[in-house]
């Protein structure tokens, strides 16, 4: 669960920006994050007709702004151009910005990633109002930040982390490793530099991108309060870029609870298949692939042996034609099922370039069948008048006849 405005204190305490003193840094209350240009929140703003400034700033309650009306509130712009985006309710670090203005920094701790603030932290610290007259009365403290309740009220629709954001505690924090750079969001992307996440803490850098938590463990019953390492296998999609001693421990197709895949091909006509992932390597692991060259080439470079490996068919479908110039023996095992060849009415062209036609057996067959039947049926001119008809020896002729289809191969076929 977040800790919300638990860590007030240590925002409080951080003074040491830029040589700010501790009054140039306050607490505030997001009321409002500016998404874009059409955000209601700044349409009373000076700089509308420059609304693109404002993307990314929030709308802000503090000390200095308790009795602003929510139409009047405070804003403040992130601090670095990679922005972290706070949700409704979240308390973050307000600092005055020396040229004029103020800026915001995400802080705090909490146990999931996903969300650092409690969604009704604005309504128990700012409720309704209970006076248009300010009294004592009107200001009682809190117990949680030890700041004075607004007499301004907000207008009770404060609730929540926004429009449509929805907390899921269930995401996990990453194991760290010493000397970690560490990107987290609140969704389970994670971006991880790392030099020694590997079994021995080899000193091996490795990059390790994933777009999602493995959803076997988002589960805020499933020891949230333990750190996460990334699962190549089960996370969202993944790339890796590894070296030195980290193994990678890939498995295709997709990987179950207890490390089954059900993947089935086997590289059995791989060669020096590797035996561990070790090394320069990089992995890209996905649902789905696609790799376009939009009006350019695709090149693909490989100084050992490269491989195709899928449990469905592979197909190639190009608008021109396949050119293939290899230095050793081309090998094609079907497994007892066919090999077709359909060229139409093109060409099929076997041997170097003193070609001659093939020769289509049935045909030969029944021309051969043919002219033996004609042999069988000679008959000769004679000083002593026609001849007898057919040789002596028709019944071998007979007998050769009936091999010939002997001849024809029982499994391929021409046309």
């Amino acid at each position: 669960m977040p800790l919300g405005n638990s860590r007030v204190g240590n925002v409080q305490g951080s003074s040491n920006f830029l040589g700010l003193s501790s009054s140039d840094i306050q607490v505030g209350y997001v009321y409002d994050v500016i998404l874009d240009e059409n955000n209601e929140g700044i349409s009373t703003l000076d700089r509308k007709d420059e609304a693109a400034i404002y993307v990314g700033a929030i709308r802000f309650r503090s000390q200095g702004n308790l009795n602003s009306a929510e139409d009047k509130l405070d804003i403040a712009y992130p601090t670095l151009n990679v922005t972290s985006l706070p949700t409704r309710n979240e308390v973050v670090k307000i600092i005055k910005n020396p040229s004029g203005g103020y800026l915001y920094e995400r802080t705090g701790f909490t146990v999931s990633p996903n969300t650092n603030a409690e969604e009704d932290t604005l309504s128990k610290n700012f409720g309704g109002k209970e006076s248009d007259t300010p009294s004592a009365a009107n200001y009682s403290k809190t117990s949680q930040t030890g700041i004075a309740r607004s007499s301004a009220g907000d207008s009770g629709d404060t609730d929540g982390y926004g429009d449509y954001f929805e907390a899921n505690n269930g995401i996990h924090k990453l194991k760290l490793y010493e000397g970690d750079t560490l990107i987290e969001s609140r969704f389970g992307q994670t971006l991880r530099f790392s030099g020694y996440n590997n079994s021995e803490n080899d000193f091996s850098p490795t990059i390790i991108l994933r777009n999602g938590e493995n959803p076997a463990t988002i589960d805020e019953e499933n020891s949230i309060s333990t750190t996460v390492e990334e699962d190549v296998n089960r996370d969202g999609s993944v790339i890796v870029l590894g070296s030195g001693q980290y193994k990678l421990p890939f498995q295709p197709g997709t990987v179950d609870d207890n490390g089954s895949s059900d993947f089935e091909t086997l590289p059995d006509s791989f060669k020096d298949y590797p035996s561990e992932l070790l090394g320069n390597q990089l992995l890209l692991n996905s649902g789905r692939i696609i790799l376009s060259a939009k009006d350019s080439e695709m090149i693909f470079y490989s100084k050992k042996n490269y491989g195709f490996i899928s449990d469905g068919g592979l197909s190639i479908d190009n608008a021109f034609g396949i050119d293939a110039n290899v230095n050793d023996n081309i090998n094609i095992t079907t497994n007892d099922f066919d090999v077709n060849i359909n060229s139409g009415n093109g060409k099929i062209n076997l041997g170097d370039t003193s070609l001659e036609p093939i020769v289509k057996g049935d045909t030969l067959v029944d021309l051969l069948s043919q002219l033996i039947d004609a042999i069988t049926q000679q008959v000769y001119l004679t000083p002593s008048g026609p001849s007898g008809t057919g040789p002596t020896n028709i019944a071998t002729f007979n007998k050769i006849k009936n091999q010939l289809k002997t001849a024809l191969s029982e499994l391929n076929s021409t046309s």
